[in-house]
């Protein structure tokens, strides 16, 4: 019962549920002096890690929660400049998938029954119906190939946190960049009130453990 949290890109803008404040305009005109390059949704994911509390957390579980469905661009400047908008429907999330689980080497096991009630659960801490996305923005990212911390604004609950993320970028060839990294975020930073039961005696933690690996191919 816990927890709180290739077509064209022209085509996949005009067509694809998204973000009001997506800036589609933006990346479906790009600036011929840039490579535009598009995320592989089915080879990336976001991983998300979500700890029970309280003073009954042994009764509870751990969970997973993972988005296979990110979307988004990244548009890479021949002068060096970068800038990458991102979005998840959080309605897409997928709780407690076990090859997941095993690979965070969780030790309770959650009934099929547990994993429904935490999703559930989960849409309606975040209010999914009213904030169906989140979202994560940065306009200048060209330090990320250097190792240097990337400036982000991430959107949730209808709340914005900024935050300095470093991550590790690579390019296996002119076409694909892998994107790989960590952080945390708190649930409460964004309006978020995590789920209790029991007067809180039974609870998920605020801290949200955030990885991810991601894939841009060229466009």
């Amino acid at each position: 019962m816990l927890l709180s949290a290739c077509s064209t890109p022209r085509e996949d803008l005009n067509t694809q549920q998204r973000p009001a404040d997506f800036p589609a305009t933006f990346y479906a005109n790009p600036d011929p002096q840039s490579n535009l390059y598009q995320l592989d949704s089915a080879s990336s994911i976001v991983r998300i890690k979500v700890l029970r509390g309280g003073a009954m957390a042994k009764f509870g579980h751990d969970h997973i929660v993972a988005s296979r469905d990110l979307q988004g661009y990244l548009l890479l400047g021949d002068d060096g400049s970068c800038r990458g908008d991102f979005y998840a429907a959080l309605s897409q999330l997928i709780v407690d998938d076990p090859a997941l689980r095993d690979q965070a080497n969780l030790i309770t096991t959650p009934t099929e029954k547990d994993i429904t009630a935490t999703k559930t659960n989960m849409l309606i801490s975040l209010q999914a119906a009213e904030f169906p996305f989140v979202q994560l923005q940065s306009l200048d990212c060209a330090g990320a190939t250097d190792g240097q911390p990337v400036p982000v604004r991430i959107g949730l609950h209808g709340a914005t946190q900024e935050q300095q993320l470093t991550m590790t970028v690579t390019q296996s060839d002119t076409d694909a960049i892998m994107i790989s990294g960590s952080f945390g975020i708190l649930q409460t930073d964004f309006g978020i009130e995590p789920f209790s039961v029991f007067n809180g005696l039974l609870k998920v933690q605020d801290r949200l453990e955030i990885s991810y690996q991601l894939v841009a191919r060229r466009q």
